[in-house]
């Protein structure tokens, strides 16, 4: 599915398809527009955040997507499953001829069973809920750590205020803070490469089940 024109992933409801999650342009032309160590800092501490939030959003979205799905099929399985055994056992109980659709109803609710398993509804929507905590959980931990990091520039001289309001930060407190947007960046990298590479996987063994359930080619066979 394309993304959009600037590469942002589409995150706002009811507004068409779903679409892939790719990260933000990075901000250069603002940085270099940029007035000064403060203003800096402050459009990279954005772009990161922004980046993690985007992640989080995309993955709450598709959770509420593969949740209802997954809901819907297991209600049917469900149905179809207690239909499939009471009507054979009221024909019984009745004294009537054998119901054939009990079978038939039995197999419908395998089948909504297997749609489930091979469309990955609700392994997708697990994995969707630990991506969204994961990055959640990254997200905050930055803030806590950044905000950390505005207490110590605070309680030191005017030259050193948060984000270099009054002044300059000096090396050790600027690299302090690169460094924790750096973690936050390269954690959400992680985590969505984490979540794609088990989705792959899975994708991959559906597919080695489907083609073992088809069997080989019909030039192989006998």
């Amino acid at each position: 599915m394309p993304g959009g024109e600037t590469g942002t992933p589409d995150v706002r409801g009811g507004r068409g398809r779903r679409r892939d999650l790719r990260g933000r342009p990075f901000p250069g032309a603002a940085l270099e527009a940029a007035g000064g160590q403060a203003e800096i800092l402050r459009e990279l501490r954005a772009w990161a955040e922004q980046e993690a939030e985007d992640a989080v959003e995309w993955y709450l979205k598709d959770k509420r997507l593969k949740r209802r799905g997954s809901r819907v099929v297991t209600a049917l399985t469900i149905l179809l499953a207690v239909a499939g055994t009471l009507i054979p056992l009221a024909s019984a109980i009745s004294g009537g001829p054998p119901q054939g659709w009990g079978y038939v109803l039995l197999a419908l609710a395998a089948g909504c069973k297997g749609f489930d398993h091979f469309f990955g509804l609700s392994s997708g929507w697990m994995r969707d809920i630990t991506a969204a905590q994961a990055l959640r959980a990254e997200l905050n931990d930055f803030r806590l750590a950044w905000a950390a990091e505005q207490l110590r520039a605070a309680d030191g001289t005017a030259a050193t205020a948060p984000d270099g309001a009054a002044g300059a930060l000096d090396t050790a407190a600027l690299e302090r803070r690169l460094v924790l947007l750096t973690s936050l960046v390269e954690a959400v990298r992680r985590q969505v490469e984490a979540e794609t590479a088990e989705w792959l996987s899975e994708f991959r063994a559906t597919a080695q089940q489907l083609q073992d359930h088809a069997g080989p080619p019909p030039g192989e066979r006998g």
